[in-house]
């Protein structure tokens, strides 16, 4: 599942505003369990239809490197809107609604429904994130956390978070419930991220995260995340409304 928001797995309120169009070409891997999960390429469109109205369109495909056991490649299509009743100085939120389609694997669909809110305090950001997301195969992911964000110049934007996901146990970056017919339990992971958003140009973004997990409960604990890619902006004379945009490291 992949979601448009700061660079790291959480999301912010941000809409990108009327006539405003921004594109994302990326990539990220993620170690667990000893082995390696790679998403890519991920090609991310968020269109602004009105403002505090967005067009969301994400693809992206995901493998497996290195495994010992029997995988199979995936990806997915997750289009949806981002709905932004409250802008201001101080205080945004935002309601983001999106459809999944896995192009592969099992084909599954799903619905995931996000909650974002925003304080603003200065050159700092505080903001949390909340979400459930129904699968058609009976299962169901709840993800969260808190993240923090700091202009320290006009041009580079810095993050941390620290976010939780809860999903069925075999949902690590590598097996992804392939060949089992039946989930015995649900696993928790923990972890923090750390990244940067740095406005290159005034339409060409760089963004990047690095994190590791802080602990599982149920599997084991995830090794390292990353994630780089770039950030193209059209409308508003080049400038971005949401100066951060990212899609989240983990596929579902």
């Amino acid at each position: 599942m992949a979601q448009a928001g700061p660079p790291g797995v959480l999301d912010d309120p941000h809409a990108v505003g009327k006539g405003t169009v921004e594109i994302i070409l990326a990539t990220s891997a993620a170690e667990q369990a000893g082995e390696k999960g790679l998403h890519g390429p991920i090609f991310d469109l968020t269109v602004g239809v009105v403002d505090g109205l967005d067009f969301l369109l994400v693809a992206e495909g995901f493998f497996v490197v290195g495994s010992g056991e029997p995988t199979q490649d995936d990806g997915a299509v997750v289009s949806g809107l981002k709905w932004q009743p409250i802008a201001g100085p101080d205080w945004n939120a935002a309601w983001t609604p999106v459809a999944i389609f896995e192009l592969a694997g099992e084909n599954r669909v799903g619905i995931s429904n996000a909650i974002q809110i925003e304080r603003t305090l200065g050159r700092f950001a505080l903001g949390v994130d909340a979400s459930y997301t129904w699968l058609n195969d009976g299962e169901d992911i709840w993800r969260g956390g808190l993240y923090g964000l700091y202009s320290a110049t006009d041009r580079l934007v810095l993050l941390s978070e620290v976010w939780f996901e809860r999903s069925p146990e075999c949902f690590d970056v590598a097996t992804l419930c392939v060949n089992q017919t039946e989930v015995s339990g649900r696993a928790t992971d923990f972890a923090v991220n750390v990244g940067f958003d740095w406005a290159m140009l005034d339409a060409v973004h760089m963004l990047g995260s690095a994190g590791t997990g802080i602990d599982s409960d149920g599997r084991e604990r995830i090794e390292w995340q990353a994630f780089f890619g770039f950030q193209y902006i059209w409308g508003s004379g080049g400038e971005d409304p949401a100066p951060l945009a990212f899609l989240e490291p983990r596929s579902f």
